[in-house]
């Protein structure tokens, strides 16, 4: 359920790279679909022989294929042109980004990497840490994830333009509210002796409160933006 949570952010993604059509609205998912697809990668070829060979042959394959495939494609299909590295143009600027949002993020960062790093290199470790029974498998699968918000959150706190990374701000609340919502669905069934099983959600639900509040003041201030730009062009 956790894994499934995580696929409705990287379905968020998708849905952007199929339907935006300015590259400088879609360069905020570019690091951090790279950092999510090795670290699931790695996780994937260093367990290749756990996974399924026998009884589901075909997800199987198309598991390894996927996150084989996918990376080397990513990369090759990217833009590289001069107009692709340019700024937002001035007419879908947004106006800048709050120092609140950007401590927020650093603070998800740090949270988020965190937990991605010791998940990957030490997952026996936090099988007694975490509110559920963990192996190494699971985990480091668990870990590409959370470094895709660790990526997010990077993009936000060095942005400078709230259109540029509205939509990883956006991202970031689904997958915190996500979560937020598969721990209020397995909390009768967690095993309150292992740690940390209340924390887990209410971390979750705070920070996905915390992202919907700025989010909605970053849109506040956007109109007040842009209500400038559009007197200038009926003048």
């Amino acid at each position: 359920m956790f894994l499934g949570v995580g696929f409705i952010a990287r379905t968020y993604i998708g849905i952007y790279l199929w339907r935006e059509k300015q590259w400088a609205r879609l360069r905020w998912q570019v690091k951090a679909n790279y950092i999510f697809l090795l670290v699931i990668a790695l996780a994937t070829y260093w367990h290749v022989d756990e996974m399924n060979w026998k009884t589901n042959i075909i997800v199987a394959h198309i598991w390894v294929l996927a996150y084989t495939i996918e990376p080397i494609m990513l990369y090759l299909l990217e833009p590289r042109s001069q107009e692709s590295k340019e700024a937002l143009p001035a007419a879908l600027q947004e106006g800048p980004v709050m120092p609140g949002l950007k401590r927020g993020a650093a603070f998800g960062l740090v949270v988020t990497a965190t937990l991605a790093a010791l998940l990957f290199i030490n997952p026996q470790f936090m099988d007694t840490r975490w509110p559920w029974p963990l192996d190494p498998f699971n985990a480091r699968i668990m870990a590409a994830f959370l470094a895709l918000n660790a990526g997010w959150c990077l993009e936000v706190y060095f942005a400078s333009e709230w259109a540029t990374v509205k939509r990883a701000v956006m991202g970031l609340t689904i997958y915190a509210a996500s979560n937020f919502g598969l721990w209020l669905v397995i909390f009768p069934q967690l095993d309150l002796t292992r740690k940390n099983g209340i924390t887990f959600g209410v971390a979750a639900g705070l920070f996905s409160v915390l992202l919907g509040y700025y989010y909605w003041r970053q849109e506040r201030a956007r109109i007040t933006h842009q209500e400038p730009v559009d007197a200038k062009a009926v003048a």
